[in-house]
């Protein structure tokens, strides 16, 4: 019998295999200044020296092992990333693969790279060595066969099945690979692999979830034989699950039900995958149970039964995820319950859900809610959110000093500029900043309102923002590069001089050390909206048309473009060139 820790160990690893994916984009806390003015930032290009393939070929003929296997490493790295011209080192590659007096390491390093480059040509020789190498090596090379489905080594492949005492690993690796290839012939003796109680818990689940892929009917009795009797063993239940990976019907959805409501998370989440692959309504009736286990997979997929199937009895349920230990789940119910407003029988069930979560003492659930009521415009809110913004949890504040500069609500500006008068007071404490005394959101909780300010154009807070602009590093780079932000929005097309010397200012300060750069570049922002054009020919000697493109190059672009109100042309990409190689061409 195999062992319990076994059984458990393979469940854990079952677990801990991906998380669950958001169904939507999760709602971030932006700045506007990111985005006023927007930009195009271009895509980033790869680029290779057109001379590397042909060094490593060379370097690749080389006799020496160490040289070798840096070179097959290389090939396979460089391909994974795009890397052009590297197929006509496969020759090279399969002799190293094939010789028997190879550095085990070289022909380990040469498969992988064959693998990587996906060499169907050399398949026979890759099946002439598989026969005869070790593990490791076939470890690497079978699964590339039976990826490039090569027919010709499935009769290797069963002969393992049916073998006296392969060793596990090798059985294993001869089970996926059937599966993989599709090979049906040989579910009858995976199956009796599955049944077969003497084998290892890691042989009998592989070889379930191979029967399972090769199968989308008739495994439903081997299930009953499994699950037969008062108390199935875990191992049983989950090897039954696997067979039904791709059944669908009245019986199999049957049993997957049965398995969807399973103790283990391990069984659970498998079948109430498949249901939901089948059908979403199926899982309806276990969906709130579901979403009440302890493992964020199976409260994912109950979650899924009812944002696919929507009602508004459903919301209040589904919102309680909000609140949910696992941030990916809770983002994700949050931006799924932004988009369900659209429907409007559910817009109002949903703002209900997510004002009552706001008012619990759950900072999870009140930083989603705080963040889902900013983006629905909610402004009965907005009492609570103020309270929220003196949260101990930093997360919580900046969700909802976003939210409240979502909300745009004009009464609340006087309030907001004596929050922000009593944030910067705290940051100014002496020793704060230093001794690491601040609040750990406290800049870009003041960023965003100060953002508030600048969108509404609240002058009454100038003086404030005004205050900012020199360079104090304890005051936050995100709240001062908003109030600088800000400073240009309240003097747009009229300049003032006196800012704009401030300015250009911190544009100069080389330090040591020197300005923030998202001041910087808010600086150069303002003085293009401001229309300083007395500061234009220093504006323009800080920009080069031979740039780059990225966040900073194109704000310069626009500030130049603004003052002289002239069209430059477009910045080139970025070239990102990998040039972290074992070897590289000298001249370059």
């Amino acid at each position: 019998m195999p062992s319990l820790r076994i059984c458990r160990l393979f469940l854990a690893a079952c677990l801990l295999i991906g998380l669950p994916a958001a169904s939507h984009a999760e709602i971030r806390t932006q700045y506007h200044m990111d985005h006023d003015p927007e930009l195009e930032v271009k895509p980033e290009i790869k680029g290779y020296s057109p001379k590397l393939a042909e060094l490593w070929l060379q370097a690749l003929a080389r006799p020496e092992g160490e040289m070798q296997r840096s070179v097959a490493d290389a090939i396979a790295r460089g391909h994974a990333a795009g890397m052009p011209g590297l197929e006509p080192a496969a020759p090279r590659l399969v002799e190293l693969v094939v010789n028997e007096k190879s550095h085990p390491a070289v022909r380990l390093a040469a498969a992988k790279a064959l693998a990587s480059l996906a060499a169907k040509e050399t398949t026979p020789e890759l099946m002439a060595t598989a026969r005869k190498a070790g593990t490791e090596l076939r470890l690497i090379v079978e699964p590339a066969l039976a990826d490039w489905k090569a027919e010709g080594f499935i009769p290797d492949w069963m002969a393992r099945l049916s073998a006296a005492n392969p060793r596990p690993r090798d059985l294993i690796l001869a089970i996926r690979c059937l599966g993989t290839i599709g090979h049906t012939p040989a579910v009858g003796r995976l199956l009796e692999l599955v049944h077969d109680t003497k084998q290892r818990a890691d042989v009998r689940t592989a070889a379930a979830r191979a029967a399972g892929q090769l199968r989308d009917q008739g495994n439903e009795p081997e299930v009953r034989k499994l699950i037969a009797g008062a108390k199935p063993s875990v191992l049983n239940r989950l090897c039954a699950v696997e067979l039904l990976v791709r059944h669908a019907g009245t019986e199999p959805q049957e049993l997957l039900l049965k398995f969807a409501v399973d103790p283990e998370p391990a069984i659970a989440r498998i079948a109430l995958a498949r249901l939901l692959e089948i059908d979403t309504q199926l899982v309806i009736p276990i969906a709130e149970a579901s979403m009440n286990s302890p493992d964020v997979h199976v409260r994912t997929h109950g979650s899924t039964a009812y944002i696919a199937n929507p009602t508004p009895e459903r919301m209040a349920v589904l919102a309680k995820l909000m609140d949910d230990p696992h941030p990916d789940l809770r983002r994700s119910i949050s931006s799924s319950l932004l988009t369900l407003t659209k429907r409007p029988e559910l817009d109002q069930p949903i703002r209900n859900a997510a004002v009552a979560m706001l008012g619990g003492p759950s900072w999870r659930g009140q930083e989603q809610s705080a963040l889902l009521l900013g983006s629905l415009d909610h402004e009965a809110a907005a009492a609570r959110l103020f309270e929220l913004l003196d949260s101990p949890r930093a997360e919580v504040e900046v969700a909802s000093a976003w939210a409240i500069k979502s909300l745009e609500i004009a009464e609340m500006l006087p309030m907001l500029l004596e929050k922000a008068q009593e944030r910067t007071a705290l940051k100014r404490k002496p020793g704060a900043f230093r001794n690491g005394d601040l609040p750990r959101g406290i800049d870009e909780e003041t960023a965003h309102i100060f953002e508030l300010f600048g969108k509404l154009k609240y002058t009454a807070s100038e003086p404030l923002m005004r205050d900012h602009v020199a360079k104090q590093f304890e005051l936050g780079e995100a709240t001062r590069a908003a109030a600088i932000w800000n400073l240009g929005i309240f003097h747009a097309g009229v300049p003032d001089q006196g800012l704009a010397n401030k300015f250009m200012e911190r544009i100069n300060d080389m330090g040591p050390p020197p300005d923030m750069p998202k001041v910087v570049m808010m600086c150069f922002v303002s003085l293009g909206r401001m229309k300083a054009v007395s500061k234009r020919d220093e504006v323009r000697s800080k920009f080069n048309p031979d740039m780059s493109s990225n966040q900073d190059s194109e704000i310069r672009r626009w500030a130049v473009m603004q003052l002289f109100e002239e069209d430059l042309p477009p910045l080139r990409p970025r070239k990102h060139s990998l040039t972290d190689w074992f070897l590289t061409p000298l001249d370059e």
